[in-house]
């Protein structure tokens, strides 16, 4: 069985303010080091229940997409790490047999979700596919759904683990804190955190084989609400993309990963 897994920081154990999620401070490293550890633990327990290929996807923004330590890394995977990507998300195609989702996060608005945002915490408000407001959880895996990669695991706080059942009710989760503000969370020991995540990781290549892909309806359609009315003045409308407001624009595409193309090429 190929394992997919995408990975991102602000779902990482004991990760609760903005500052361990920036490059460049001690509190970012340590977050480097636990996404590591917490990253290594998904791949033991995918190991464990007869997982034969795994690849992983460094994909948080900091650093470049370089946030997991090369030397630290468990040697039964490959790793993907670096921009730019080729396409969302980079490397994701019909061989893999499941899909895991480490470190996630909740998306932009969700009440009490730890560093909930959707791509940027900077520059937008909310996305919606086909209407429905999501996250970089479903946008991942309606990415996935495309190639029929069901979603098996997803690691993060429980707004995030919510999140990830409201798509599919069988994904295996690992709580690994539970959220109280955006900034604050009632955290596990990492050790604990670690043991949960290697346990849910076994449970969830167990039962892949039986679990469905996430798909949206095609042609797909992609609205993202900006913060800022320049960030839309600076797109420039061509086919599949199209302003709406004075901070809203439309991308549009054959299936959610064209469409998010053009959100990324804007």
């Amino acid at each position: 069985m190929k394992i997919y897994i995408l990975t991102d920081l602000e779902g990482v154990g004991g990760v609760v303010n903005e500052s361990q999620t920036n490059s460049g401070s001690p509190a970012y490293e340590k977050a480097c080091e636990r996404l590591t550890l917490e990253v290594n633990a998904a791949v033991e327990g995918a190991l464990s229940a007869g997982a034969d290929e795994i690849v992983v996807v460094d994909a948080h923004g900091a650093n470049r997409a370089v946030n997991l330590i090369y030397e630290k890394l468990h040697p039964a995977a490959t790793y993907i790490q670096g921009v730019p990507w080729v396409r969302y998300p980079e490397g994701l195609d019909d061989t893999y047999d499941a899909l895991f989702q480490i470190g996630a996060h909740a998306m932009s608005g969700t009440p009490g979700a730890v560093l909930e945002h959707t791509m940027s915490s900077e520059q937008w408000v909310e996305m919606r596919v086909n209407g429905q407001p999501m996250g970089e959880i479903g946008l991942v895996a309606a990415c996935a759904g495309v190639f029929d990669v069901p979603l098996v695991m997803v690691s993060g706080c429980d707004k995030a683990c919510a999140e990830a059942k409201a798509l599919n009710p069988e994904v295996e989760c690992a709580v690994v804190k539970y959220g109280i503000s955006r900034q604050c969370a009632r955290v596990l020991p990492h050790p604990k955190v670690l043991e949960l995540i290697r346990d849910t990781a076994s449970a969830a290549v167990k039962k892949a084989a039986s679990q469905k892909p996430f798909k949206v309806e095609t042609p797909v359609c992609i609205e993202v609400d900006y913060f800022r009315n320049h960030m839309v003045d600076m797109i420039k409308e061509r086919q599949g993309v199209q302003k709406i407001g004075p901070r809203t624009v439309r991308f549009t595409g054959k299936d959610i990963i064209e469409a998010f193309a053009r959100v990324r090429g804007a």
